[in-house]
C-alpha cells in the first residue's frame, strides 16, 4: 500500500492547504524536506494553526500511524503565502524539555511566536495523484463541525466523518492532493 493509500484509508489525518512560503515554491520546499529526511531521519514542517496544536496531534496519532495530506487551495492564489522566515533553533514535545534542532536539518522557518509548532515527518511523497473529498471529513476536536479552511488557518486535524449535509461545510468539496507525509513520534512539537 502506498503512503497516499494508507493516508486515505486512515480514520484520521492532518490536512494542510499548500502554498508558497517565504518566497519558496511548494516543490522547492518539499525537496528540501525530503533532503532533511534522507540526512537526519526526520523533517519539521512549521505550522501556526489553532486546529492542529501539538497536544491534539500527539493524542490523535498515539494509537496508530499518522499522515498529513497536503492539498491545493480552492482557487489559484487561495493560500496566503507566509512572508516571515525566522529560523527555529529548538523544539519541544511538551514545552518543558527543549532540544536543539538536529545537525543537518535544513531551516525550519516561519513566524516564530507562541503559536509556532511543527509537524514531524519521516517520509514525504510528492509523486501522488488523487483528490481529497473534504465532505468526507470533520474537525477532530470532538465538535461535530465539518472540516473547513480559512485564510490564516490552513492546517487542521481531521477525522473521517461525513459532513455532506452539514450547513457549514466547505463550498469547494474536492481538492487536488499535492503530497502526503508520514508522521513520526512525537508527531508535532513546539518550536522557537
Amino acid at each position: 500500500m502506498t503512503e497516499l493509500e494508507s493516508a486515505l484509508a486512515s480514520e484520521s489525518c492532518v490536512v494542510s492547504v499548500m502554498g508558497a512560503h517565504a518566497g519558496e515554491a511548494p516543490d522547492v520546499i518539499f525537496e528540501r524536506k525530503k533532503t532533511d529526511i534522507a540526512e537526519t531521519g526526520m523533517s519539521l514542517w512549521l505550522i501556526r494553526s489553532s486546529r492542529a496544536r501539538p497536544a491534539q496531534v500527539q493524542e490523535m496519532f498515539s494509537k496508530f500511524p499518522g499522515y498529513t495530506i497536503f492539498v491545493e487551495p480552492s482557487t489559484v492564489g487561495g493560500a496566503r503565502p507566509t512572508l516571515e522566515a525566522s529560523a527555529a533553533k529548538e523544539y519541544s514535545a511538551d514545552r518543558v524539555i527543549w532540544h536543539l534542532l538536529p545537525a543537518g536539518l535544513g531551516p525550519v522557518t516561519g513566524k516564530l511566536d507562541s503559536c509556532a509548532a511543527a509537524l514531524v515527518f519521516d517520509a514525504i511523497d510528492t509523486n501522488v495523484h488523487g483528490v481529497l473529498d473534504l465532505w468526507e471529513y470533520s474537525e477532530y476536536s470532538g465538535v461535530q463541525m465539518p472540516l473547513k479552511f480559512i485564510l490564516g488557518c490552513s492546517t487542521a486535524c481531521a477525522v473521517r466523518r461525513d459532513s455532506k449535509t452539514h450547513p457549514g461545510r466547505m463550498k469547494s468539496r474536492y481538492r487536488g492532493i499535492v503530497a502526503v507525509a508520514r508522521m513520526k513520534a512525537p508527531y508535532c512539537v513546539w518550536v522557537k
